[in-house]
């Protein structure tokens, strides 16, 4: 698939991430790949209320957050009757490469990690594995 011609604008996501710098520096990524509908939160509680307000097509999530972490938000997303799509997308952003949070979260059905601090085609590479399927 041509990238160049990839077109992101039809798409939202939402970011779900407690540290403010690395937040906003997702989502200029997510801006510059095209997003323009991008929801924010701090963590995972508001993560959730995010995704039943906005029903994403993806969203990318911390996974060391206070007091609702990646991990418990994944696990409510899956089990929600609220959310329209429990089954959107998750991308983790993770600093964590030890094989037992990966094997947890994976059980728990997150669908990508990336790898802080993330890059442009390390984002774009998950991002259209879901939203581009060869």
């Amino acid at each position: 698939m041509d990238r160049s011609r990839t077109d992101y604008q039809p798409f939202s996501v939402v970011v779900i991430e407690d540290q403010a710098f690395v937040r906003k520096t997702v989502v200029q990524l997510l801006g510059q790949l095209g997003f323009s509908r991008i929801g924010e939160a701090e963590e995972g509680e508001a993560g959730l209320r995010e995704c039943q307000r906005s029903n994403p097509d993806i969203v990318v999530c911390d996974v060391e957050m206070k007091p609702v972490n990646g991990m418990d938000f994944l696990t409510r997303l899956r089990a929600s009757t609220e959310i329209r799509n429990p089954r959107t997308p998750v991308i983790f952003l993770t600093k964590h490469s030890e094989s037992d949070i990966v094997r947890q979260a994976m059980a728990l059905g997150v669908n990508a990690f990336v790898v802080k601090p993330p890059t442009l085609p390390a984002l774009r590479e998950r991002i259209d594995r879901f939203l581009f399927p060869d």
